[in-house]
Order: C-alpha cells, then structure tokens, then sequence
C-alpha cells in the first residue's frame, strides 16, 4: 500500500524554555518526527531537488505514516509563488489575494504583441513549430539557438503590470531559466527538462520597466518552447 504524501508546511521553532502554555498560545505542538532523505521527488518523470530560498536542500519529514513536503520548495519546483503572512499567520499559494486575476485583467503575450515584446528572432507562427503535444499554440517563441537567437528575450512591462504569468517547455536539453528585471535582479529561477511538461511559471512584475527571460545554463542541442497565446500579463 502506498504511503500517504501531504504538502505540507514545515515550519520550525526554538522550544528550548518554551513552556507548555506558550507553546500552546501560538500555535505550535511538540511533535516526533523524522526527515527522510530516502524520499525521492520525481516531477513528470524527471527526478528534482527541493530545496529552500537559500538554495539549500529540504527533506520531507515523515510523521505518524504521512510524509510531508516543504510547500515553498514544491512551489518553487512548479514555478508556483508562495509567501507567508505574518500578519494573519496564512500560507498564501500562487498569489496574495486568494483569487485568480479576472479575465479582464489577463492580456496574453500574444495579444499585446510588438507593444511588449518588441520584434524577437524567437518568434514563429510557423504551423510547423507551434504545436507542442498535439495542440497547436499559433503564437510562440521557440528557442534552438543561442548563437543565431541570444540566449533571452525581453517583455516590456512599463510599470503598468502586476505579475507575469509564463508557460515553458523544454522540448530537448535540460534548461536553467531566471527572470529578472531591468536593474539584473533575479524575480524567479526555474529549471525544466523535456520530462516537466509545460511548466507554469507565475512572476511579480509590479514597479518593474521591464523584465528579461534568460536562458542560463542549457544543455547542447537544447530547446525552449514559449506559447504566447496562454502566458500572460496581469493589471
């Protein structure tokens, strides 16, 4: 029988002279339980590494037959953003407000075209490239060669956007991808192989001019795949 698996939370404390009372007030409750580094994480596939916003590996921990996993590693392996307020003491997963952006709100890549993304050499609608798994995107940026294309592309957001919704694929190589903003500071990293599918990668772009999509690291013959008609921009 399969072992449960939870996504969990892990969240640690300093018990030493915490009484029972205190302890109690916030929340918190002693427990027993174990990291398990035999645990491995597999994405569509594709074995992956957790690991925290240090870069630092994270185990799960198994307790009383559940194994948890560390949501914000997890959340950083599906390209999901997850913060913690402290305010109201709340995990908040794939945003802030609890709600999806209305559509309204939603300008896809490929709707707002050249007033954004300016003119690329990624850019196709070449029938021939612009379908991946049997559906046909129309609107891509396909990335096969970093001598002929560079090795990023740029989405102008003019301080006018609030968040980046972006979907990859790897069609061959296994790839490092960041994004970071006009003055180089890094907003997201991921990293995808053909195995993780089409990744969704969920971005804070608010007060930013512009953001770059690099590609840092890839391995040789490697490919992306960049559909413009589902990756998005939010107001």
């Amino acid at each position: 029988m399969k072992k449960k698996v939870v996504l969990g939370l892990m969240v640690g404390t300093l018990t030493l002279g915490i009484g029972t009372g205190a302890l109690a007030a916030t929340g918190l409750e002693p427990i027993k339980a174990y990291l398990n580094s035999k645990i491995t994480l597999k994405m569509n596939g594709a074995t992956v590494t957790a690991k925290d916003a240090n870069g630092k590996t994270v185990l799960p921990i198994t307790y009383d037959g559940t194994t948890y996993l560390p949501v914000r590693a997890v959340g950083s392996l599906l390209g999901t953003e997850i913060t913690y307020d402290s305010a109201t003491s709340s995990v908040l997963i794939g945003g802030t407000n609890g709600s999806a952006p209305s559509e309204t709100n939603k300008l896809t890549l490929s709707s707002l075209g050249t007033s954004v993304l300016g003119t690329s050499a990624w850019h196709t609608k070449d029938p021939a490239e612009t379908t991946y798994k049997g559906k046909d995107y129309k609107d891509v940026y396909l990335h096969t060669d970093s001598v002929k294309q560079g090795d990023d592309f740029q989405i102008m957001t003019g301080k006018t956007y609030s968040s980046l919704h972006l979907e990859l694929a790897a069609l061959q190589g296994n790839q490092e991808i960041q994004v970071i903003n006009q003055d180089n500071t890094v907003l997201k990293k991921l990293s995808i192989s053909p195995g993780s599918g089409l990744v969704s990668l969920d971005v804070d772009v608010s007060g930013t001019e512009a953001v770059f999509v690099e590609i840092v690291s890839e391995d040789p013959g490697s490919s992306l795949f960049v559909p413009l008609t589902t990756s998005y921009l939010v107001k």
